[in-house]
């Protein structure tokens, strides 16, 4: 059992030297493929088991049941990333698009785009024939600005929209317009928040047109280029900054190999640190893989709390002595005064008492290791039972 346990602390060990000791040759700053998909195996197990606990624990399923189950068991795999100094530049409304190997967004996808006015041009630019058919009957509703507006101005209204469709997209010329309208409706939560594209992809834009012109802001795109934009899309993740030292993204599916998961896992970390965290892989502290409601299992850990050398002291750090400064002198100054003024039978008791308060303290402190032992071996003898069965 010793022998096991031994072992057992060893592989942790070695865990966490695979995770924290810089490598041999090269940077540091990269991830450990091998690392990363032991994690992806372990969250997948894991994850893929419970939902096997839950479904047996179900006494009587109907149809629609089972459709919903296989809806929910297909849960998102996030990154979760924390970072030693505190993120500053933060894009909420406009996420950033980052292509993935291996999508996480289904095929049976329901898609509503809001568009700038007027809608008809888009609806028809839908329809028309150079528009992907498979791709004509994920875009279900095309809805203007000012449709929007007219139709869902409650919150009743936004919230039924909201669960209507399973991706919303939204035109960036007008993402700020949409945003103030559906509020926290539609941007409390990341899961659903509108995903910016181009709307004139495959138009020709004169060059010496202003962008906030009214020239610029009636273009409308061809079918094939939208398609195109709509498409990639979907084959991407998205990336919402907040003013914090913790963000996540989505980065998988339940469904997906651990293979999928380390390739998805890769591609996101190369797009994400050189380009939108300060400082890059010095500002880095923790990587980790996590489901909806599990524990995050690390991939990647700093081996050093600082992201810049200027913070770092070449002399051990002096702690600042305590009872010391202006106030402590004061204090004793007045004790030594008040000390002045009693008599000789007062300050002998005084003293007295103070020098066995001293003595007490320093006993406390200096009992010997046999006396500890002694201690530890009266505590054993008295439990009746032994702690460790044989």
């Amino acid at each position: 059992m010793a022998k096991s346990r031994s072992a057992s602390k060893n592989q942790e060990k070695a865990i966490e030297a695979s995770l924290t000791t810089k490598v041999a040759n090269g940077t540091p700053y990269q991830l450990n493929p091998t690392q990363v998909e032991r994690a992806a195996k372990a969250l997948v197990s894991h994850m893929k088991k419970h939902v096997e606990e839950k479904d047996e624990k179900a006494a009587v399923k109907n149809l629609a049941d089972d459709e919903d189950e296989a809806e929910d068991n297909d849960q998102p795999i996030f990154l979760s990333l924390s970072t030693k100094k505190q993120l500053n530049n933060s894009k909420s409304l406009k996420p950033t698009k980052i292509p993935l190997p291996h999508p996480i967004i289904p095929n049976d996808v329901r898609i509503c785009v809001f568009t700038k006015d007027p809608q008809r041009a888009y609806k028809d630019l839908v329809a028309s024939d150079a528009f992907p058919a498979t791709l004509r009957e994920k875009v279900v509703r095309v809805l203007g600005v000012d449709k929007l507006k007219k139709r869902y101005k409650s919150f009743e209204q936004k919230r039924a929209l909201l669960a209507e469709f399973d991706i919303f997209m939204v035109d960036d010329r007008v993402i700020k317009i949409v945003a103030e309208f559906l509020g926290k409706t539609f941007y409390q939560s990341k899961a659903k928040r509108p995903i910016p594209i181009r709307l004139t992809a495959g138009a020709f834009v004169d060059k010496n047109v202003k962008k906030d012109s009214k020239e610029s802001q009636n273009i409308v795109g061809t079918p094939q280029g939208v398609a195109k934009e709509i498409e990639a899309a979907l084959n991407s993740t998205y990336l919402s900054m907040s003013a914090s030292a913790n963000t996540s993204i989505r980065i998988g599916t339940l469904s997906m190999t651990a293979q999928q998961l380390v390739e998805n896992t890769s591609a996101v970390v190369a797009a994400i640190i050189p380009k939108h965290i300060e400082q890059g892989w010095r500002n880095i502290r923790t990587l980790h893989l996590k489901g909806p409601a599990t524990k995050a299992l690390p991939i990647w850990l700093a081996d050093e709390l600082w992201a810049e050398n200027a913070n770092v002291l070449d002399r051990p750090h002096e702690a600042k002595a305590i009872g010391s400064g202006k106030s402590a002198d004061r204090k004793r100054k007045w004790e030594e005064w008040e000390e002045e003024l009693l008599d000789d039978d007062e300050y002998a008791a005084k003293k007295a008492k103070r020098d066995a308060h001293k003595e007490r303290k320093a006993a406390k402190k200096s009992i010997s290791k046999e006396k500890k032992k002694s201690l530890k071996d009266a505590a054993m003898e008295s439990v009746q039972t032994p702690l460790i069965a044989n």
